[in-house]
Order: structure tokens, then C-alpha cells, then sequence
């Protein structure tokens, strides 16, 4: 998640520096979940974003949120699709649009 966080400052700061307002510039994230049901991820920190349990994928979300993301694209194959679409509605992100 810090890489980005760090990828959007960046193209945010390059904005500023050509003299466009970096609030208009909206950005979208494509995720493709990885759903892993029961197991606690042992390296929070190493942890692929939108990886891990549902409570994980989450807060990955509440994260991209404040991150100031203005879209994300969930891409999903099989069963996953029915458990991230789950995350997405327990997490109740109004500002945030949603593709599944």
C-alpha cells in the first residue's frame, strides 16, 4: 500500500510542478483480489494489497479511500467475485465508485 501511496503523491506532485491543480486529477486502481479464507497473513507489512482475509481486503479499501482515489476496478475470477463483492458492501465506501 505504501508504493501506492508514494505513486500517487508523485503523479500528484509532477501536477503541481506544471502548474495543474493535483484535486483535479482523478486516479482509478484496478485490484484483483485474492481472497484467503481462515488464515491470519503472517507479514502484515509484506502483505499484497487486496490480498488476504475479507477484514484485510477492507481495509485495503478504507486505505485506497483515503488515499484520495476517486475509482476502483475490482477484477475477480470464480467464487471470488461473491466474497470481495461482500468486503465492498461491509465496508459501506459511499464516496468510492465500485466496477465488479
Amino acid at each position: 500500500m505504501e508504493y501506492i501511496e508514494n505513486t500517487i503523491k508523485s503523479i500528484k506532485g509532477q501536477a503541481s510542478q506544471v502548474n495543474k491543480n493535483p484535486d483535479n486529477i482523478k486516479i482509478i486502481v484496478a485490484a484483483y483480489p485474492n481472497v484467503i479464507e481462515g488464515q491470519s497473513s503472517k507479514n502484515a507489512e509484506k502483505r499484497f494489497p487486496f490480498s488476504g482475509r475479507l477484514d484485510e481486503i477492507r481495509t485495503d479499501i478504507e486505505r485506497i479511500k483515503q488515499m484520495g482515489i476517486d475509482h476502483i476496478i475490482f477484477g475477480s475470477i470464480g467464487k471470488d467475485l461473491d466474497k470481495v463483492t461482500a468486503a465492498v458492501s461491509v465496508t459501506r465506501v459511499s464516496q468510492l465508485n465500485f466496477d465488479i
